[in-house]
């Protein structure tokens, strides 16, 4: 019970913390390497887009949790404020359908031929190991906009 809380709380920020401090000292060791030393790591670049792909699926599923993407509110501003909660209702409910077929597409990715035994150019990494990101983030997000959608829908509807 406790690995669940520790992940529900804290799994998306220690990723994230943990995939920005790696791909970002790569990052800047490999423009010291180039620019002061005259020879850059050949395979750092290949690392660094491998490192920051998993950063942006776990980023995207903690910003989920904090809420804390970009919205356009001008059709929640326009309607009358008692409506507004079914607006939100339905958008986590979209973006929860788009999440799912997200997963799947993302799976049926896992299968295709141009992924399926092989290898990154530099680093050798299987390319699964890259593209199983996409279905983890969106599941991770999926899991996210249901304990949004919850909350939303447990609030009351504002008073008239």
């Amino acid at each position: 019970m406790k690995v669940l809380r520790w992940m529900d709380e804290s799994l998306e920020r220690v990723a994230c913390s943990l995939l920005f401090i790696f791909f970002t000292f790569f990052m800047i060791l490999n423009v010291f390497m180039r620019f002061v030393v005259g020879v850059a790591i050949s395979w750092a670049s290949d690392l660094v887009l491998f490192v920051f792909s998993w950063f942006v699926m776990f980023g995207m599923s903690y910003c989920f949790k904090l809420q804390a993407h970009i919205r356009v509110t001008v059709v929640p501003d326009l309607i009358p404020p008692a409506w507004r909660r079914y607006c939100a209702l339905l958008v986590h409910a979209l973006l929860f359908l788009f999440l799912l077929l997200m997963v799947y597409n993302g799976l049926r990715l896992l299968g295709d031929r141009s992924i399926a035994n092989k290898y990154g150019l530099l680093i050798r990494y299987p390319m699964w190991s890259l593209y199983i990101g996409l279905p983890i983030g969106c599941a991770l997000s999926l899991i996210r906009i249901g304990q949004n959608f919850y909350r939303e829908f447990r609030n009351r509807p504002a008073a008239q």
